[in-house]
């Protein structure tokens, strides 16, 4: 058993130790940091280059409508729009395109409209996946070790086992979801996209608006209506308690200023 103990010991520190040591695995070399933040890749040890791509790009037309129904026609089938913003003066859509048409696709909307704006930036996350690419290796490594010790061990050594290997399969699962979001990013670019035309683009017809307005007005009075109607009904109440309390009040002032005045002509004169 102290043999089992001793050999998961050694793992765990091979673990640590290749966490540890990632950046240097990965082949990378950061000069001058005190000058620069640019980081420059040793060459020969990297795979191909991962690169994520933002395009961000303005564009006046004529018709919203019609643009948008032209850009839509653009998109092939395994793309998407992740979100799409109307309004009366722009529409602004992101989009999902593969990177490897993306190009092509920025050329079409510059020969198909008036661009305004473009931008495009590239963000490199070589590094960063090759790193996530490593870990996954080694800790797929020491499951095949723990598991070949796991066959032999004793049923206390094949706790403390089972327990090395629920972590690393965690961690190897957090790895793998990285790797998969770092593909779909580089696989497909975001594409930032707005169209923006007159206030009067899409304006209804001048009888339309003359309707529309009527009827607004309508609604308009309705509402006024109502609400007067609701607010007499809550106050009504209160008019019909004050009212009888004054009524009251008043008829018993004017029995009594009748009554002192009786008594005072009652009275015989000096």
């Amino acid at each position: 058993m102290k043999k089992v103990v001793s050999i998961l010991f050694f793992v765990l520190f091979m673990v640590m130790m290749s966490a540890c040591s990632a950046d240097y695995d990965m082949g990378y070399v950061d000069e001058d940091s005190s000058d620069s933040n640019e980081v420059r890749l040793a060459t020969g040890d990297l795979p191909d280059r991962k690169i994520i791509y933002d395009v961000d790009i303005d564009i006046d037309v004529e018709q919203l409508t019609e643009a948008s129904d032209t850009l839509k026609t653009m998109i092939e089938s395994d793309e998407w729009f992740d979100q799409e913003y109307i309004s009366t003066h722009s529409h602004q859509y992101t989009i999902r395109i593969k990177t490897s048409r993306l190009d092509d696709f920025i050329n079409d909307l510059k020969d198909e409209f008036d661009v305004r704006n473009y931008s495009k930036v590239g963000t490199d996350i070589t590094v960063e996946y090759q790193d996530a690419t490593n870990q996954i290796l080694a800790l797929e490594a020491q499951m095949e070790r723990l598991l070949e010790l796991y066959e032999d061990a004793s049923i206390s050594d094949m706790i403390l086992i089972n327990e090395q290997i629920s972590n690393i399969e965690i961690e190897l699962q957090s790895l793998n979801r990285t790797i998969n979001s770092f593909d779909s990013l580089v696989e497909y670019s975001k594409v930032e996209l707005s169209f923006y035309g007159e206030s009067d683009t899409n304006r209804p017809p001048f009888l339309t608006r003359v309707a529309n307005g009527f009827l607004s007005g309508i609604d308009a009075f309705i509402y006024v209506i109502d609400g007067l109607i609701v607010l007499i009904a809550t106050i009504f109440p209160f008019v019909v308690v004050i009212g009888a309390v004054s009524g009251g009040v008043v008829i018993y002032i004017k029995k009594r200023n009748t009554k002192l005045l009786k008594d005072d002509k009652k009275q015989p004169k000096a």
